[in-house]
């Protein structure tokens, strides 16, 4: 079996842009651990005990593109670098909808990684509605992904798909508050070195009904639950649930995704301050997900794409002399 992914102390958590900011803020209060903020927009930089921030200033650009935004980091390469030195774990959230993360996320994940630190990332995926984004955020996530010990990919537009009535805010509110549990207990579960696909699901008084939310929003993101091999369980309100009915839901996924039952699946429950049950299950899946077709050309020709250095456009002042 592939081993699990050591996660050791010191440990970093990295939030890139508003949301991941927001997040890797919230979970670093959780695990009392130390937090950098990263983003172009001084509003997503709110300053706590435990966390530093590094502003990239885009100079007279209001709104530039990723390509443009990734351009304006190269100048703070060596602040972002020292802040990062010395930790032996970096985690690191981003939002791969929104400019800040596909251009800031690859970039602060290789760094990480050239200083030997094992490196978790996690990324949030955009809704399917925003074509104009899939494509940047396919490639930053195989840029990501190639960088990174291990990547766990929330997927927003399968959990919308399933719940249809919910307004997007309230999507971003149940997702985003499962990405914050996950990493809290991240360092007592299981993480393997691959590609993980987090899947939730809103509170319910049934755990048996929680787990089929969070099993649909899986399907959507994976849809060969065959190639699954291990599954971790977070059952958020399992204190209040009685072993048996935990034991079940155990055996219930491992039955789902191998009628012998030999997927690995492990479980973790916690208290929670909402009413009722939350699932959020933590699948490997390292065949193919739905993400791969985000960034077809990654699959036409991967040798000839210069994958090393993300594509930027900075600023190039040209002097054309005048012609008489």
């Amino acid at each position: 079996m592939e081993d699990e992914l050591s996660i050791k102390n010191p440990m970093l958590l990295v939030g890139i842009g508003g949301v991941g900011s927001k997040i890797a803020a919230a979970a670093s209060a959780a695990l009392e651990c130390k937090c950098l903020l990263i983003s172009n927009d001084k509003k997503d930089l709110v300053h706590n005990d435990r966390c530093t921030a590094i502003f990239v200033r885009s100079g007279e650009w209001v709104n530039p593109s990723s390509y443009k935004l990734r351009s304006f980091v190269e100048s703070h390469r060596n602040e972002m670098a020292a802040a990062m030195r010395g930790y032996s774990t970096v985690m690191v959230v981003s939002n791969l909808a929104g400019r800040a993360g596909t251009a800031i996320a690859p970039i602060v994940c290789r760094m990480a990684k050239d200083s030997s630190t094992a490196v978790i990332s996690i990324t949030i995926m955009p809704f399917k509605y925003e074509t104009d984004r899939i494509f940047s955020a396919g490639t930053a996530l195989r840029r990501v992904r190639e960088v990174s010990d291990s990547t766990i990919v929330m997927d927003n537009d399968a959990f919308l798909d399933n719940n249809s009535e919910l307004s997007q805010q309230d999507c971003f509110a149940i997702t985003n508050n499962a990405i914050v549990e996950v990493i809290a207990s991240i360092s007592a579960g299981m993480i393997k070195p691959a590609m993980n696909v987090l899947c939730t699901s809103r509170a319910s008084p049934s755990s048996e009904s929680s787990l089929r939310d969070s099993l649909s929003m899986l399907y959507d993101a994976v849809p060969d639950a065959s190639t699954v091999k291990r599954a971790m369980v977070y059952v958020m309100g399992g204190n209040r649930i009685p072993i048996g009915e935990l034991n079940k839901l155990v055996g219930c996924v491992r039955g789902i995704f191998k009628e012998d039952g030999s997927i690995e699946v492990g479980m973790l429950s916690s208290m929670s301050s909402s009413n009722g049950v939350r699932v959020h299950l933590v699948a490997s899946a390292p065949q193919k997900t739905r993400f791969d077709s985000y960034d077809p050309l990654g699959d036409i020709i991967p040798d000839v794409l210069d994958w090393d250095e993300p594509d930027s456009a900075p600023d190039i002042k040209l002097t054309i002399p005048a012609i008489e």
